[in-house]
């Protein structure tokens, strides 16, 4: 019988499918969802609302330790991992406004702070630690549960990782182009891939899933496969 206390990790770049897979694979063993992205997602929306507040405007760079420190003490943030994702900002429901590719390439730069990746995976951990969690990012096997029992690695051809994440934009009402995506997707496969700190790799242990010609069901089909085996 499978253990209801797995922590079980996908890790990939993004339009690999992480989301999508992570979501039905967490309904299907009835574990909890936690999706790592959406918390730096809104590190990144907090921070840009921030320096605008303080007349930065957009540029996304990285101030002083100090900064960094202030600025996390002030944060209120609060996330409810379910099947959907939910994550309030001092209160507002911020969840659908995180998901654009602004705020994406934000997070990514922040992402190579030492004091916010400490502050985000010590949440992770916590949030985790129990078991019966289906987590989902670029360093949860890697870094935050390194001994997890489940690892996976979900991966695909740059141009139907591109044509994915446009489709997904298109139906969210956003109109940039299937080129300008790729380009920014190609970026931040580079900014994450080669970053000092928790660089995107493949976790050791891990199973690697090209899901480029595959459906959603088959690539769950295939980590249950596995999940299946090692009860």
């Amino acid at each position: 019988m499978l253990k209801k206390d797995l922590i079980i990790t996908i890790d990939g770049p993004s339009g690999a499918g992480k989301s999508t897979i992570a979501k039905l694979l967490a309904r299907a063993l009835n574990y909890r969802y936690i999706d790592t992205g959406a918390m730096y997602r809104a590190i990144a929306y907090a921070y840009m609302k921030d320096q605008r507040a303080r007349g930065k405007g957009q540029t996304p760079y990285i101030e002083g330790e100090q900064y960094i420190k202030g600025f996390l003490k002030r944060l209120c943030l609060k996330f409810e991992f379910e099947e959907e994702t939910k994550v309030y900002l001092d209160g507002e429901d911020i969840s659908q406004k995180i998901r654009n590719q602004k705020v994406s390439m934000v997070a990514s730069h922040l992402s190579k702070n030492r004091k916010i990746r400490e502050y985000l995976i010590a949440m992770q951990r916590q949030s985790g630690k129990d078991g019966g969690v289906v987590l989902e990012g670029r360093d949860t096997g890697s870094v935050v549960f390194p001994d997890a029992p489940m690892k996976f690695y979900l991966d695909a051809d740059v141009d139907e990782r591109a044509h994915r994440r446009y489709r997904e934009l298109s139906l969210q009402g956003t109109k940039d182009s299937l080129t300008k995506i790729k380009v920014e997707m190609v970026t931040r496969d580079t900014q994450d891939s080669t970053r000092a700190l928790s660089p995107l790799v493949i976790p050791a242990g891990a199973r690697y899933i090209d899901t480029t010609n595959m459906d959603i069901e088959e690539v769950l089909n295939t980590l249950l496969s596995f999940i299946i085996k090692r009860k």
